[in-house]
């Protein structure tokens, strides 16, 4: 015996023992105990698979009911930091088949995750097979389910198969009204693309790219705004053609063209959603690489309330929607939240008495009540020439996706010394740079300071996973900067960062907040504009009359105990006073 504990393995009378702890706390009842133990019996499942499937009882209470009649420790595997030495220890193959997670590897022991308690045959074989001394904690299955294809690869338990299978892939296609998150009687590659997808849905991520190598082939997703690599199993570089193949042939692209670049589309259900995932493929030395934007079809609401903002921008951006008239600009790079944060602008503005139009490309989020046109270059249907149109049509808000040359810039402030408010984004790095920016566009600096009533910028910053977050020490050079903007708070403030679980992809971090920086315009604010001052004296302005830049937004984030030093830094390092 590897520990000092007296290890009870799984067994009939163990099972009777645990199932008796369960009426004797009354989570289940004699009879429904009869029940399923006569069709256990029929059915040759244990009585405790059939409480989980019929939700009878949650994994957790069953689980610790394990953990006190077994002598199993029950543990969520965020609670360890898993050691690469452990996982080495482990081969897929036999993690796979046992379902067992390695956590730690100390003094010869080895630490295993287990979601039920294994047999004395199973802990006799794995003591052969791997050699080391053993021990075992109870886990949640979820968390032994997303550490193995952390650890193992996506889809390592049927590599095997989609080897043998690739060759004879042929002309298989998707039925898009399929879910592709339960495991369909597809086989073959299609159902290793629904594979992907489907892990990629529930990791909350926005992008998949599949890229090819000579040797390999990379799988990385795009969650909260950083790629990661996700692991694929061994022997997957085999598959480099068919994977590239299989996603076009779902996407209804061109599979013998493989010399120029394809776009498409497919669309799939996972769970109760419906998606819609636009498909580039691109193509390179070493085959064909696909990247594939997931985009969520359902009705979206969004909630300016409701997004996270902090307590000293929120009122300001709120503010904004009591404007009749004049121009707001959200600016920040690709990927900072803008259109979502101004979504939420259109919802407040949303009512039975006003009309509102938006021209994007393409259209991200479905809002009723709001008419959403989609541009289409090929057709000449360019956000100029529809603005041109819009305007016939009586509205009282216009959304424009991106001011992206002097033609869109001059319509759109024309548009407000109309009588109308417009909203739009930009491609720039602070709030004071959009003015800026605008004069390069070739509008007037006149029109800017008359119509620009409002300029957000915006980053999303990481959210620190509340499943393994700890508490650290930051070097005291920046606790003295943030004691500096928050000293009321500071000693309170508790900093905390993730060190890695399942339930966030080991990376520490879990959802997103945004952290912006709000420049109302005043009248000294105007006559600098006029005067086509430079950004820096346009800010040091702002910042006297009360603007709260990103770096000190982000800092409240880190004394809320909400996201991490580095993180501030990472999206916010360049911001510095």
């Amino acid at each position: 015996m590897e520990s000092n504990r007296q290890i009870r393995y799984a067994s009939d009378e163990l099972t009777a023992e645990v199932t008796q702890k369960l009426v004797d706390r009354g989570l289940l009842t004699v009879d429904k105990l009869g029940e399923l133990q006569g069709r256990a019996a029929l059915t040759l499942q244990s009585v405790d698979s059939l409480l989980l499937k019929e939700a009878i009882i949650n994994e957790e209470d069953l689980l610790k009911a394990f953990s006190e009649a077994s002598n199993i420790p029950y543990h969520k595997i965020g609670d360890f930091v898993i050691e690469p030495e452990a996982t080495e220890k482990v081969s897929a193959k036999v993690a796979l088949r046992h379902r067992i997670v390695p956590l730690t590897y100390d003094d010869g022991i080895l630490l295993l995750a287990a979601s039920s308690v294994p047999s004395l045959t199973t802990v006799d074989g794995l003591r052969m097979v791997l050699d080391v001394g053993i021990d075992f904690v109870l886990c949640p299955e979820v968390d032994v389910s997303m550490s193995l294809t952390h650890f193992y690869g996506l889809g390592a338990d049927t590599i095997d198969l989609l080897i043998a299978e690739a060759e004879a892939m042929g002309n298989q296609s998707d039925d898009s009204d399929e879910d592709i998150a339960v495991h369909s009687q597809e086989t073959g590659m299609v159902r290793f693309i629904n594979l992907i997808i489907a892990e990629a849905i529930r990791m909350d991520c926005t992008d998949i790219h599949i890229e090819p190598f000579e040797n390999t082939l990379r799988l990385r997703y795009r969650i909260d705004g950083i790629l990661q690599e996700i692991p694929l199993p061994k022997g997957v570089d085999k598959l480099r053609k068919a994977v590239s193949s299989a996603v076009k042939i779902m996407a209804a692209m061109d599979i013998a063209e493989h010399r120029k670049p394809h776009d498409g589309r497919i669309k799939v259900r996972c769970g109760s959603n419906d998606y819609d995932l636009r498909v580039s493929v691109l193509p390179t030395g070493w085959g064909e690489t696909c990247c594939l934007r997931i985009l969520n079809r359902g009705t979206m609401k969004i909630d300016l309330d409701t997004l996270g903002l902090s307590p000293y921008q929120l009122p300001k951006i709120a503010k904004l929607t009591e404007l009749p008239h004049g121009v707001i600009l959200m600016t920040g790079p690709t990927g900072s939240g803008k259109t979502t944060t101004l979504y939420a602008l259109l919802a407040r503005l949303n009512k039975a008495g006003t009309k509102i139009i938006t021209v994007e490309d393409p259209v991200e989020y479905q809002m009723q009540g709001i008419s959403q046109v989609q541009t289409h270059s090929k057709i000449g249907l360019t956000f100029a020439n529809v603005l041109r149109s819009i305007l016939r049509h009586d509205p009282d808000v216009i959304l424009i996706g991106e001011v992206r040359d002097s033609e869109t810039a001059d319509i759109a402030v024309r548009s407000s010394l109309t009588g109308h408010l417009v909203l739009s984004t930009l491609h720039t790095n602070d709030a004071p740079s959009a003015v800026t920016r605008l004069i390069d566009m070739g509008v007037e600096p006149y029109l800017i300071s008359s119509c620009v009533e409002g300029i957000v910028a915006q980053r999303l910053v990481r959210r620190v996973c509340p499943h393994c977050r700890d508490t650290y020490k930051p070097p005291e050079p920046i606790v003295n900067e943030i004691a500096a903007f928050y000293p009321e708070r500071i000693g309170e403030a508790s900093f905390i960062h993730g060190h890695g679980c399942p339930t966030c992809g080991f990376t520490g971090y879990r959802g997103r907040s945004a952290i912006n920086e709000v420049m109302i315009m005043s009248d000294p604010l105007r006559k600098l504009v006029v005067a086509r001052e430079p950004a820096n004296i346009i800010k040091d302005l702002a910042i006297k009359e009360g603007m709260v830049t990103l770096r000190q937004d982000g800092w409240l984030r880190v004394v809320e105990g909400r996201t991490s030093v580095e993180e501030v830094l990472r999206v916010a390092g360049r911001m510095e006073e």
